[in-house]
């Protein structure tokens, strides 16, 4: 991914305009296409061969002009219906759906599909949770392409942040929940699914958390752990809870629960050989020793940390969610358990290094500079604080999209009353008109 504009296929213009020439097969390949499955792939979800699948996205069989061949196309691919209009109202000079002169028996069979898909696309765009009229069959083309969805939204989430992608994300967290709920399989297919389903379940869970939707991140990690707990599946299981004790270390309290929550992860995580994953998981331990003021803990467990992160964080075989375990990372964890713990000089020493690496990705560039300006504004350092937060905002206005981060950078607003100046009053200005737009809010932003 080269940009910030997460722009799902069916929203772009060469989909609509493809569909209203009459053209849904080339259509739909463009979403097979983006999804990363194969023909056969794509014939597996519909009970194609790949040979009918191909001809079928040429357009060379009129398979797909039967309005219920098309809505099971496009909810085996997570199309939403409403998506299909432009097919209904399409520029009549586009292509066939006209009823010009001289129509032939295509013209007329896709004439009358469009008649009864009207009736069919528009009463069912709201009635999209709802389960299928037929069951799908699932196959493994479904399973291959939850596992691609999963990928391309880490990925995403990875470099640029949540707000593009959420909306999506939760859709095809609908798609993978109806396979489960409503679908036909058999007992090895319905594992997979249900692992599946975790793991996709638990990516919508820290979307949601970074795009301040925290009852529902909350929501989806605990469908995750009861998802977990019926594959067996520990590593979903610590996933899952890892998400929540997230939920619970964003501040300082009296609670246990980010203990109790954080080592459960730790003992889960025992037998994974991941350097990276433990590293993680114990730092995220060691913050929530530091969110209920236990410096010792938290001191012992940094030293954990830091001596499996010595064994090396490189490992090709670990999955996309993990890439963003560096260095760095686990400094800025250490960082804000420091600034849990009233350290506030020495959060501003380890956010400052990573603010200068100059090979952070855009999200981990907004991440550590967010930090830093919070942590600098508890040092009382606030026209630091405030240039920081400049920079924040910059990122939070181009590449970057998250309204969890616009969140973290409250106390610098708070702080900014407290002095004066032209670059305080714009740092204020700005941030509060940001606060009052859709930056952040997962709102998709649509490419042209």
């Amino acid at each position: 991914m080269t940009n910030s504009v997460f722009t799902v296929v069916w929203d772009s213009p060469r989909f609509r305009q493809l569909l209203a020439s009459g053209m849904p097969g080339p259509a739909l390949a463009l979403v097979r296409k983006q999804m990363g499955l194969s023909q056969a792939d794509f014939g597996e979800l519909l009970h194609w061969d790949r040979t009918h699948a191909g001809r079928v996205e040429r357009g060379e069989v009129g398979t797909i002009f039967d309005v219920r061949e098309l809505v099971r196309a496009s909810d085996a691919l997570g199309i939403p219906r409403s998506a299909l209009l432009p097919l209904l109202l399409g520029d009549p000079d586009a292509g066939t759906i006209d009823g010009g002169e001289g129509e032939g028996v295509d013209d007329v069979d896709r004439r009358q599909f469009v008649q009864a898909a009207t009736v069919a696309v528009v009463a069912t765009g709201a009635a999209a949770d709802l389960p299928w009229s037929d069951p799908i069959r699932v196959g493994t083309g479904h399973i291959a392409y939850l596992r691609t969805v999963t990928q391309q939204l880490w990925e995403h989430d990875n470099q640029f942040g949540s707000g593009a992608i959420v909306d999506f994300a939760i859709q095809q967290y609908r798609l993978a929940r109806r396979l489960l709920d409503h679908g036909e399989y058999g007992v090895r297919t319905g594992a997979e699914l249900i692992a599946e389903t975790g793991r996709l379940c638990s990516c919508v869970g820290w979307l949601a958390h970074d795009s301040g939707m925290t009852d529902l991140a909350r929501q989806r990690y605990t469908d995750a752990l009861l998802l977990a707990e019926q594959s067996n599946d520990d590593d979903m299981m610590a996933g899952a809870l890892g998400g929540l004790s997230i939920l619970t270390t964003d501040r300082p309290t009296t609670s246990r629960e980010p203990v109790r929550l954080a080592r459960r992860v730790t003992d889960l995580a025992r037998h994974v050989p991941s350097s990276r994953l433990n590293a993680l998981r114990m730092a995220r331990e060691a913050v929530a020793h530091a969110a209920v003021g236990d410096r010792q803990e938290f001191e012992r467990t940094m030293v954990r940390v830091w001596r499996e992160a010595d064994r090396g964080l490189d490992d090709a075989d670990d999955p996309i969610w993990l890439h963003f375990v560096t260095p760095d990372e686990l400094h800025a964890h250490e960082a804000k358990g420091r600034k849990l713990l009233g350290q506030h000089s020495k959060a501003v020493e380890l956010y400052r290094q990573n603010v200068r690496c100059s090979s952070n990705e855009p999200r981990d560039e907004a991440s550590y500079r967010a930090y830093f300006a919070v942590a600098l504004s508890g040092l009382g350092e606030l026209r630091m604080a405030i240039a920081e937060g400049q920079a924040v905002l910059s990122l939070l206005t181009g590449l970057v999209s998250s309204r969890r981060l616009m969140q973290e950078l409250r106390p610098v607003r708070a702080a900014a009353g407290q002095v004066s100046g032209d670059e305080v009053e714009h740092f204020r200005l700005r941030f509060d008109a940001l606060c009052g737009s859709a930056v952040g809010q997962g709102e998709f932003r649509r490419s042209t």
